[in-house]
């Protein structure tokens, strides 16, 4: 099985789709560097998986910590249980150097794929979306008021809103839905501080028009 067919067929799982790199992770490689990842995968692999029977079997691979991990999850590379069940490779026996070798190629290329995976075309469409909305936190706030020169009262005052849920303070919109922070040329006019839903765009968001507005993820997912 090609990788690109391994790929199709963990696509097909809600539970392993679910699972991508979050922003820290991404500064987390983007500050180490690839080489030093793969090393890192081949360590967990090595130690965590590779044994006949490792310890905790079924449970020694952390939901997040390490974009390794994610990668696992993601790969069902996760524990022996699942590399039997989706790999055929049987549990009790150790996993020879070169498969380990052949299942670290396949964390890096699920991890190289995930960084690439989505081009922003910086069309602003993200900041359109209907019924989108923002929610901000206190520490984000925080940053955007000290960006503004604002104190975290007047930006909470003049910049927020309570959210539909009346659970925390979202982004005020403009009447059309648009963010107000969108500018003509289609850039955020507080892009070093925007919040991480934002930051984090397709990821973070669930709205069911996301994939029909951002024509980004209609090429990445093959639509239109």
């Amino acid at each position: 099985m090609t990788p690109d067919e391994a790929f199709a067929k963990l696509a097909k799982s809600k539970f392993r789709s679910r699972f991508h790199l979050s922003p820290a992770d991404r500064r987390y490689i983007e500050e180490k560097g690839l080489e030093t990842i793969r090393r890192h995968a081949a360590d967990f692999v090595r130690e965590r998986l590779a044994p006949a029977n490792p310890p905790n079997d079924g449970r020694q691979t952390p939901m997040r910590g390490h974009p390794v991990f994610i990668a696992q999850h993601a790969t069902a590379t996760c524990c022996r249980g699942c590399l039997e069940t989706w790999w055929k490779f049987p549990k009790g026996i150790p996993i020879p150097q070169e498969r380990q070798e052949r299942l670290v190629d396949f964390l890096m290329a699920w991890i190289e794929r995930e960084c690439s995976s989505f081009r922003c075309q910086r069309c602003g469409a993200c900041c359109r979306i209907p019924n989108g909305i923002v929610r901000v936190s206190e520490a984000e706030i925080a940053r955007i008021a000290a960006f503004l020169g604002m104190t975290e009262a007047e930006f909470i005052d003049r910049e927020t809103e309570l959210a539909p849920d009346r659970r925390g303070l979202v982004l005020k919109s403009r009447p059309d839905g648009a963010c107000v922070w969108l500018s003509d040329d289609n850039l955020c006019r507080i892009q070093p501080v925007k919040p991480d839903k934002c930051r984090t765009f397709p990821h973070e968001w669930t709205n069911p028009d996301s994939h029909e507005v951002c024509p980004a993820m209609s090429a990445r997912f093959g639509e239109g």
